[in-house]
């Protein structure tokens, strides 16, 4: 696929807003999200007057990219035998391939103004539509058990604080308080006043570490064993949050217009490896809790109650966004029972979470990695699909499938086969090549040197996809065989939309809506 696809949009008539106007907007906006967050079948399609300017999305966006993971993140590289600028290079072209893929993964997102998992209903089918959620569900909790040890071990460099496990445990399971309230409080707080002043702290310490003490800090470590590859994977999996469309959902839908806030992002997360780089490397260890504690000597003057307090609200931001993803997966599939409230999911996620903290941060070996890995390569693929079932499929093979409704699980289809197989074998190449299967869980199993894993499972995802549906076209020769193979939901199936269409929130909106195809025999709609 290619930009070219997807440069054809409808003008709306988007009506600039000055900044006074914005921000009375984005306070109407939080206020809002208390109610609910259009993560259920009723609520489930972010209207286009609800969308929220750039600068909201490049200060949320930036606190997910911003933060001690990242510093950690540096630490890996470094350990693994890279020097400084190659540390730098490794982060700039690892974010890059994950923008690639953040783009359409966006555009898709606001284009349908749905979250991923209620997108699947509509594109894999009540059964697909289960699998992914599960697997949206599970690899944002990975993360949540890392960053909560993560914080455990900052505070146990700062002040001696213990048991580390414990208080691991315990932190992932609390951090989860914020979404109950619908993602706004803490996370907004972050944004606007932590966010900041860390960028100012990192910025500091790494002119601080050119400055003063460049010469401590050039060649090449004595490390070795993480191949370049792999290190490009470990970036992909820190940057990727799987659920893209969730975020975007309220932005415009415009495919170039997220690429501000991705560059942008870019380099803060690459200040940040940088700054884990140098930090290893001054301090002498490769003990986390000793470098953060050299850290704030370095660079705070060891006032550690300034770093306490911008360390813990930044770990709760970012987990903020891992809950965010997991309880939008979870409202996918318990949201449609009745008596089913939000809260109730967000308990069952804490509880996952807590588990998740002493599972990722002790029990496995390079538990790091293997979330990386997982999330890298599992839940993009189910995305990579949809973009090419919404957008290719009516031009490749005039098969349209609209999505300006979400269906009930009772109207939705019983599953897209080819999605599901297509999405079944991307992903089995990609937990084989980043040695991600249980068996390795326990045990120091090196990944396998196979090129850029997650980036090769996406396109091979997507070839697969088209090759079973042209395969699929070709055997069934009906219209409706054709729509029930591939999972149409009853009001997908009805529409009678023109082959050739793209139908969602968007077109719908500019009054493009189509027109009904009378005499269609063919399996294309014509």
């Amino acid at each position: 696929m290619s930009v070219s696809d997807f440069s054809n949009e409808p003008e709306l008539a988007y009506r600039p807003k000055d900044l006074e106007e914005d921000i009375r907007s984005e306070r109407v906006e939080l206020g809002t999200s208390y109610k609910h967050d259009y993560s259920t079948p009723d609520t489930g399609v972010v209207p286009l007057s609800h969308r929220r300017p750039m600068w909201h999305f490049m200060g949320l966006w930036t606190t997910f990219v911003v933060g001690f993971s990242y510093m950690a993140l540096g630490f890996q590289i470094r350990a693994g035998g890279y020097s400084l600028l190659q540390a730098v290079g490794i982060s700039v072209f690892g974010y890059l391939l994950y923008t690639a893929y953040a783009l359409f993964a966006s555009y898709l997102g606001a284009r349908t103004g749905q979250t991923e998992t209620l997108l699947t209903r509509s594109i894999f089918g009540t059964a697909g539509s289960g699998l992914v959620s599960f697997f949206v569900f599970l690899a944002p909790l990975g993360w949540v058990g890392y960053q909560a040890g993560l914080l455990a071990q900052i505070w146990n460099g700062f002040y001696g604080w213990g048991p580390v496990e414990a208080i691991s445990i315990v932190l992932a399971a609390v951090m989860i308080v914020n979404n109950i309230f619908g993602f706004t409080g803490i996370s907004v707080f972050a944004r606007y006043l932590v966010t900041p002043l860390l960028i100012l702290w990192c910025g500091y310490m790494v002119l601080k570490g050119i400055i003063v003490d460049h010469a401590s800090i050039g060649g090449t470590p004595s490390g070795g064993g993480l191949p370049f590859w792999v290190a490009i994977t470990g970036v992909i999996g820190f940057a990727m949050w799987g659920n893209e469309p969730d975020v975007w959902r309220y932005g415009k839908p415009r495919f170039t217009w997220p690429i501000p806030t991705y560059l942008f992002c870019n380099l803060w997360l690459t200040l940040f490896v940088a700054a884990g780089w140098m930090m290893e490397q001054l301090a002498g260890t490769t003990d986390q809790s000793a470098i953060f504690n050299f850290t704030v000597h370095y660079s705070l003057f060891g006032v550690f109650v300034i770093a306490l307090i911008i360390a813990t609200v930044s770990q709760f931001a970012v987990n903020d966004g891992n809950y965010y993803e997991t309880v939008n997966a979870g409202q996918n599939i318990l949201a449609t029972w009745k008596k089913w409230r939000r809260v109730y999911t967000c308990v069952i996620a804490a509880a996952l979470g807590a588990f998740s903290a002493w599972l990722v941060n002790y029990k496995f070996v390079n538990g790091w990695f293997i979330v990386a890995g997982f999330l890298a390569v599992t839940v993009p693929c189910a995305t990579v699909i949809m973009v090419v079932d919404h957008f290719l499929l009516p031009r490749w093979f005039k098969i349209s499938r609209p999505l300006g409704k979400v269906p009930s699980w009772r109207e939705a289809g019983v599953v897209n086969v080819p999605a599901v197989a297509a999405l079944l074998c991307a992903i089995f190449f990609g937990i084989t090549g980043t040695a991600d299967w249980p068996a390795h869980w326990l045990e120091q199993t090196p990944p396998g040197n196979w090129g850029p894993v997650p980036v090769e499972a996406w396109i091979l995802a997507g070839v697969l996809y088209v090759a079973f549906v042209a395969i699929s076209k070709a055997l069934v020769k009906t219209e409706s065989g054709l729509h029930s193979v591939l999972g149409f939901s009853e009001q997908a199936a009805s529409s009678h939309a023109p082959g050739d269409a793209v139908v969602d929130l968007v077109t719908l909106s500019a009054g493009q809506e189509p027109v009904v195809v009378s005499g269609s025999t063919g399996a294309d709609g014509r």
